[in-house]
């Protein structure tokens, strides 16, 4: 495992923090950004695109200010950062996966998503899933870190966004359901597992494979799937597994060498820090 300062330029949030208080995944935004906006563009395309073009239709200045902050803390916005460069990869190759692509990249950005879905998700198929046992969660969690209100926001959130994806099913009464993960979605799992320094049969047993309600033989064979589509390189002999990501290699590599604090970074760690 990386430490933490490597994790951050590779485009992790490892402090605490959560744009869940507020709002969802956002898949709707999110998509019709991915719309408008080119996969090699820069953290400042993203926000002009949002705030000056207002390419997602929102009434306000300040809304619109709003929605950019949300988006680029749940999902990079840079071409640059890795864990965003992955996301918008695999969803220009598997249009099925997006859901389930932007639950994995938010996740790896939202301390309280990540937390708290392996704990919602560890319940039975055809479990109630109510808000207030998610607030119970979040209360055992972190007590008395949240005010009644916050508690309740965060916890129909975090619901909310897994039954975008697919995890839990109904509109009032919301009940564990399994996902089928996609090929793309089996393959950005592996790559996040493989950003943080796992290697070999560890990145199946990662917490980004153990969101997918797939057995190992399931995420092999989709990972097979991955790699003869020329979107990861997959080598298995007998039990030894090697995956590799030749295609965004370049952005990792950049990630990693030493550079200047940007006024773009400097922003998002005063983000990650309120």
């Amino acid at each position: 495992m990386r430490d933490q300062a490597t994790l951050k330029r590779l485009g992790f949030m490892t402090q605490q923090g959560s744009t869940h208080t507020a709002r969802t995944l956002m898949l709707s935004e999110l998509s019709t950004l991915f719309d408008h906006v080119a996969e090699e563009a820069g953290k400042e395309e993203y926000l002009d695109a949002i705030r000056d073009a207002n390419c997602l239709s929102k009434r306000s200045g300040r809304t619109r200010q709003l929605t950019a902050s949300h988006l680029a803390y749940l999902y990079g916005l840079d071409s640059a950062n890795p864990i965003h460069a992955g996301l918008r990869y695999f969803w220009s190759r598997d249009e099925a996966a997006r859901p389930q692509l932007a639950l994995l990249a938010a996740a790896a950005r939202d301390s309280l998503l990540r937390d708290l879905a392996p704990a919602i998700l560890a319940n039975p198929l055809g479990t109630s899933i109510t808000r207030e046992s998610v607030e119970e969660a979040i209360e055992q969690r972190w007590p008395g870190r949240f005010s009644p209100a916050t508690r309740k926001s965060v916890a129909q959130n975090i619901n909310s966004s897994l039954v975008q994806v697919g995890y839990l099913l109904g509109r009032i009464k919301k009940v564990r359901a399994r996902l089928e993960p996609t090929t793309g979605t089996v393959a950005y799992a592996l790559y996040l597992a493989w950003l943080q320094g796992g290697r070999g049969e560890l990145l199946l047993q990662s917490p980004w494979c153990k969101l997918l309600d797939a057995s190992q033989d399931r995420l092999l064979e989709l990972a097979a799937q991955a790699s003869a589509k020329g979107w990861i390189v997959m080598r298995r002999v007998d039990n030894v597994i090697d995956i590799d990501f030749p295609a965004l290699v370049p952005v990792v590599t950049q990630a990693l060498t030493p550079t200047e604090p940007t006024a773009a970074s400097q922003q998002e760690n005063l983000h990650e820090q309120g």
